[in-house]
C-alpha cells in the first residue's frame, strides 16, 4: 500500500490546523494558498482531496 502524502496535525499555539506534506514536513501550499489555520473539518477534507489528488497523479486510482 502507497503511503499516503498528506496529514492533519494540530497546530501548538492555537486550536487551528494544518495540512502536512509528510515528505517536508511543512504545512502544504495548494494553488498558492496556504493551509494553515483552519478548523478541522476544513483540514480534513482537504487531506482526503489532496491525498485523492497525489493517487490519482502516481497511477495508483484509475479514473472510470
Amino acid at each position: 500500500m502507497a503511503t499516503l502524502r498528506y496529514s492533519a496535525r494540530k497546530n501548538d499555539r492555537d486550536e487551528y490546523w494544518s495540512v502536512i506534506d509528510i515528505f517536508t514536513g511543512q504545512p502544504t501550499v495548494y494553488k498558492d494558498i496556504l493551509l494553515d489555520c483552519l478548523d478541522f473539518d476544513e483540514v480534513d477534507d482537504m487531506v482526503d482531496c489532496l491525498n485523492y489528488l497525489n493517487a490519482q497523479r502516481l497511477g495508483i486510482l484509475k479514473q472510470p
